[in-house]
């Protein structure tokens, strides 16, 4: 009988986190990416809305775009002091949650709509990637129930991908399980990179989703993987190999 006891597996690694200063949070965050924001009020009340980060400037404030919402949620919400809960998403790096609280410090509705904020002292970057992911730009389609719909493959990675389309296209929910086709224009191979799409933000006119892969997904991403190569700028695919002149 063995008695030697089997060595118990650690369980996963939570998501890495680490606290920056506020000002290097900012360079986090790209200009005109899609945030999320909720507003809390001294009685506990919670506002939550999508607004796009403008940027900030050399006397430590921060600009946002004012949402759409009913008239009485400015009068209620909007309020000089009240305290904000900020979340975007890097794609520096392995990729990352920045998340931070700050206060209203102004609301301008003329000449132009801004919410403005003071920068926080310290922020938390949350990384979401374990894996390494590669930089693409490649054309793929998505089947929807009366067309194609195409989409550019921007990222992969052996467990997901980010892909993005025009804006007027059509949403995806979260959760939503898709299939994800790109052709291999130089031999006519087929990756039907399938699973389900995890996080959508606007950025510059065009809608951007992550998807997680199935285990079929990450078969055939293994595939599309090993037929890429790198151009100096990104990941493209292989150049076939020509076969040697007959008679050479």
């Amino acid at each position: 009988m063995n008695t030697n006891s089997a060595q118990v597996k650690k369980p996963p690694a939570k998501q890495k986190e680490r606290v920056i200063m506020g000002l290097q949070a900012m360079d986090f965050i790209q200009h005109g990416t899609e945030a999320s924001l909720e507003i809390v009020t001294p009685l506990g009340q919670r506002l939550n809305f999508k607004s796009n980060f403008i940027g900030f400037d050399d006397q430590q404030h921060i600009f946002f775009t004012m949402p759409r919402l009913q008239k009485t949620e400015y009068e209620e919400f909007f309020m000089q002091g009240f305290n904000v809960d900020i979340e975007g998403i890097s794609e520096q790096g392995e990729g990352a949650l920045v998340r931070f609280r700050t206060r209203i410090e102004h609301v301008v509705y003329r000449p132009i709509q801004l919410l403005v904020f003071p920068v926080p002292q310290q922020a938390k970057l949350v990384l979401l990637r374990n894996e390494v992911r590669y930089e693409l730009k490649l054309p793929g389609d998505i089947q929807l129930s009366n067309r194609k719909l195409r989409v550019v493959l921007t990222d992969v990675s052996s467990g997901g991908c980010g892909f993005s389309f025009d804006a007027i296209s059509p949403e995806f929910d979260v959760d939503t399980k898709i299939v994800l086709e790109v052709i291999n224009g130089s031999n006519g191979d087929t990756y039907a990179l399938s699973g389900a799409v995890k996080n959508c933000r606007k950025k510059r006119g065009k809608q951007n989703y992550g998807m997680v892969f199935d285990e079929p997904g990450k078969a055939n991403c293994r595939r599309l993987l090993s037929n890429l190569i790198y151009d100096g700028t990104k990941y493209v695919f292989k150049s076939p190999k020509k076969d040697p002149t007959p008679g050479a």
